[in-house]
């Protein structure tokens, strides 16, 4: 794999959806009491009111709850890897929580490859023949639906910047139409390396094949 094409992980995510969150629970104290998140982590930042909740760690992992959403993220990385404590934490907080109505369930991850101008590399790499070389063309933001089975991988390009360098950035999302159930929640998160492998593969064909 040529090395400017090589893409890092940045962060995981799994995102919740439901009829009814509850976010006014959400604090430190109840996700160490329900067993949920380990005593000895320590908390950066917390914030618990009724319409939104978030709960940031000093290890990375930061929880938000409003009405509608539950994230939890996990900064991570550079290598794919073979497990993340993010899904752990959402399936005990599912296995505690059985009874909320929820819906939808996004598995995410972010991703990045260095590029010295993003910007001009995606006008590139995905404008068809007759826009690449159109100079009003100054930017795009490629998106891209694909079929997973029973799942929707979307994933959306952009440019940014990181402590390497400019790049460009990968969000990706497994999405899981609903409604689904706590059981239903935890056996679909339960097969994120498929789901894994599946976007490294179409990150691959995205970002690495050369045009011919």
């Amino acid at each position: 794999m040529a090395d400017r094409y090589r893409f890092r992980l940045c962060n995981v995510s799994v995102v919740v959806t439901a009829e009814f969150h509850n976010p006014s629970i959400l604090n430190p104290d109840f996700l160490v009491s329900r067993g949920i998140v380990p005593e000895d982590w320590t908390v950066a930042e917390t914030l618990t009111t009724p319409p939104v909740s978030v709960v940031r760690y000093t290890n990375g992992m930061a929880w938000t709850v409003d009405q509608s959403r539950l994230t939890v993220t996990e900064n991570c990385g550079p290598a794919f890897g073979d497990h993340y404590d993010s899904h752990d934490l959402v399936n005990a907080y599912l296995n505690k929580l059985p009874h909320v109505p929820y819906r939808v369930l996004g598995l995410n991850c972010r991703v990045s490859t260095l590029q010295s101008d993003p910007r001009r590399w995606l006008v590139e790499r995905f404008a068809v023949d007759w826009l690449r070389d159109d100079p009003q063309v100054s930017g795009m933001r490629p998106a891209f639906a694909l079929d997973a089975g029973d799942a929707v991988c979307n994933i959306t390009f952009d440019e940014a910047a990181s402590d390497a360098g400019p790049c460009v950035v990968a969000e990706c999302n497994m999405h899981h139409q609903g409604p689904l159930n706590a059981d239903g929640l935890r056996a679909a998160i339960g097969r994120w390396q498929e789901r894994q492998r599946f976007i490294v593969a179409a990150l691959a064909k995205l970002l690495e094949t050369q045009r011919t």
